[in-house]
């Protein structure tokens, strides 16, 4: 006899608003994300969402918190609390995945709002200060190790790896055909280990 399989709970009305909204604000842009589109999106009505949020700038706030701790490069490091510097390779490589497509436009959209809004720019540079912080220290780790090149500048080299990561989120303006490339995807990682002086990855 099989075992019961476990239920999954259903999704909150606040998390089918923030959902709503991540999708909404990376397809149309926050300016053109009205507020009566995500409560349709959400099955809510429009007075509805304002239970939950007073304004859409508040609820683009809860949305960059929220895609701030979902990329890969933050998973990984929530996972191992901080990040093993062998594993960049890997983490870089799966920003070409096809299925990844949504969170590169939102990502972009996230920046794109920062321009805008100080609260966001506020929000977003105390996540990639953080971020740099912790990339810094799994390379110095991994240098002691003697599983990355000593020579490398840490500070630099976790500068550079954000500023690739966010190069990859361009990719389905600039690149399209990238996308879901599978020797697109062992390249990256392949650059990745080679600027870590990490041995390349065996297919």
């Amino acid at each position: 006899m099989s075992k019961p399989q476990p239920q999954t709970a259903a999704p909150t009305t606040r998390e089918r608003i923030l959902s709503a909204a991540a999708r909404l604000f990376a397809e149309l842009g926050f300016p053109s994300a009205s507020m009566p589109a995500i409560a349709e999106q959400s099955g809510i009505t429009a007075g509805a969402i304002y239970r939950h949020f007073d304004s859409k700038a508040e609820l683009l706030l809860e949305v960059v918190r929220h895609a701030l701790r979902s990329p890969p490069v933050s998973v990984r490091a929530r996972e191992h609390g901080g990040f093993d510097a062998t594993t960049l390779p890997e983490v870089a490589a799966s920003y070409t995945a096809a299925d990844l497509k949504p969170m590169r436009q939102l990502s972009l959209e996230v920046h794109a709002a920062a321009s805008r809004d100080p609260s966001v720019e506020r929000l977003l540079s105390e996540f990639d200060e953080n971020l740099t912080r912790q990339l810094r220290e799994g390379i110095e780790l991994a240098q002691q190790q003697g599983l990355v090149d000593p020579a490398l500048d840490p500070a630099l080299s976790a500068r550079f790896y954000g500023v690739l990561i966010m190069g990859l989120n361009h990719m389905d303006t600039l690149h399209p055909s990238l996308v879901g490339d599978p020797v697109w995807r062992e390249f990256v990682s392949a650059r990745v280990a080679a600027l870590l002086g990490l041995s390349p990855p065996v297919p």
